[in-house]
């Protein structure tokens, strides 16, 4: 143990409660931040809660575009709440958006890769995409066609079974003229 005395002679020692030493400092607790707060949370909290939590939203700018005129989509994913949560999907891809039914405004079938995996948005964390429908839909490989005037949905979800019965969805409607 090392001394050291200052002018006033006061024993100056590592022992000394208010100048920690270094081993006081090697068993010293660390910080909560260690702790993962994503998994602490996904072990409290029940799965449901945590795609409860989880807000979709879609919403384009206008209700009613000029055919030919592209369709600026904005798709919003919310956390509320003041801690982390996770939702289980089965795709690597989180989420998808379609239009009128058909995934990313496409009749060309095209599955999405099976793996569960798990999506996690911090605490009050806000992730917002936008996609551009360009009011045609791809019917080939290499072919488009335009949508028809009237009404279309676009709408946006989780890559969950059901995310509409879960509440991980929206839609919006616009209408070509």
């Amino acid at each position: 143990m090392r001394r050291s005395r200052g002018r006033d002679g006061v024993d100056r020692s590592d022992d000394d409660p208010f100048r920690p030493n270094e081993s006081a400092e090697r068993h010293r607790p660390r910080a909560a931040r260690t702790l993962p707060a994503a998994t602490l949370t996904r072990w409290l909290l029940p799965a449901r809660l945590h795609r409860r939590a989880v807000s979709v939203s879609v919403d384009t700018p206008a209700a009613v575009y000029e055919r030919g005129e592209p369709v600026p989509v904005a798709i919003e994913l919310r956390n509320p709440l003041p801690v982390p949560v996770t939702v289980r999907t089965r795709s690597p891809v989180p989420w998808t958006w379609h239009v009128d039914g058909h995934r990313d405004a496409s009749h060309v079938p095209e599955s999405l890769p099976e793996s569960e995996t798990r999506f996690t948005l911090d605490r009050g964390e806000r992730r917002r995409f936008t996609r551009r429908w360009e009011q045609s839909f791809r019917v080939s490989e290499t072919d488009w066609e335009p949508a028809e005037r009237g009404e279309h949905t676009i709408g946006a979800g989780l890559a969950v079974a059901d995310p509409e019965g879960k509440g991980v969805y929206d839609e919006t409607t616009v209408r070509i003229e």
